[in-house]
């Protein structure tokens, strides 16, 4: 999968990969599924692999489930279905028929897997959240760290059934280079143990759940909202996206920030990511999305 055929999906790379049972040989191989839909958007691979122990490396390429029988059904009255087919060259990675179909806003998808040679059945359902728009961004260059921050004001998405929205901010340098580091940057990198090893590790960076009532709405019906300089860890040019969740992401991500601490939980009583699939571990979901691209500058002196 191409970097830049969906740039959230890597801040949710690594999640069930490894099983997490206390005893890694007490339990067979499951399969684990990724599939995230974007609203508007071409129709993503689904990549199908294996777990491995909690001891061991993980590896796709190794891992991949090959053979299997993948397809996205639409959940209306026709009931329309999008098939996929392996990669002749990636095993384990599925991509559409149809290379020139689209996500449908507000439409139910539901993800139909078969794999023949267990004759296990993977599915799972989302709801894709309505697109949106920028209306305004208050600025496209902007000194680090000063008084003068960026704010963006957008149309608000929606998800049938549900009363607010949810939104993860996702932070990409187009010139990711050591000396292109801010002070936030170095931080994270030089801390130990950060889990940032390298610039690729830390050249995409995701923030925490938004929620939407945090933010006040405007009286024509927008929402403005103010990006934190926490979130930029790259001088230079970023482009920074405003994700609009499913039910499901929103789930997945509140549940796996348990697994990374904070959590009032006993060690042993940490609860399992909410997994929005049937057969397997993984995530398949969906979300709407915005960008814009913003030019950081170093202050003077610097």
């Amino acid at each position: 999968m191409r970097r830049s055929s969906n740039i959230l999906l890597l801040t949710l790379l690594g999640i069930t990969a490894a099983c997490d049972s206390t005893n890694p040989g007490a339990l067979p191989s499951e399969y684990v599924v990724e599939a995230i839909l974007v609203s508007d958007a071409p129709l993503p691979p689904i990549r199908l692999s294996r777990t491995t122990g909690v001891n061991e490396s993980y590896n796709f390429s190794r891992l991949a489930v090959r053979g299997a029988t993948v397809a996205l059904r639409l959940m209306e009255a026709d009931e329309a279905i999008e098939e996929y087919r392996e990669h002749l060259e990636q095993p384990g990675l599925y991509l559409p028929v149809n290379p020139m179909a689209r996500v449908q806003p507000l439409e139910t998808y539901r993800l139909e897997v078969l794999i023949p040679e267990t004759g296990t059945t993977i599915t799972g359902t989302t709801v894709v959240p309505d697109t949106f728009g920028v209306v305004n961004a208050t600025l496209q260059r902007a000194v680090y760290q000063t008084n003068e921050q960026l704010e963006i004001t957008v149309t608000r998405s929606s998800v049938p059934g549900r009363s607010q929205n949810y939104y993860i901010f996702v932070t990409e340098s187009l010139d990711p280079r050591e000396d292109q580091l801010t002070p936030i940057g170095a931080s994270i990198l030089d801390a130990e143990p950060s889990g940032v090893n390298t610039i690729e590790d830390l050249h995409v960076r995701g923030s925490p759940l938004l929620n939407e009532n945090n933010y006040a709405v405007n009286p024509d019906g927008t929402l403005t909202i103010r990006y934190p300089w926490l979130g930029i860890v790259f001088f230079g040019p970023n482009r920074i996206g405003i994700n609009a969740l499913d039910d499901n992401l929103y789930d997945f991500l509140r549940s796996q920030s348990v697994q990374q601490g904070g959590s009032t939980f006993a060690p042993g009583e940490i609860p399992n990511p909410l997994e929005p699939v049937r057969g397997a571990h993984g995530v398949f979901g969906s979300y709407a999305r915005v960008t814009i691209e913003l030019e950081v500058l170093r202050p003077a002196g610097f």
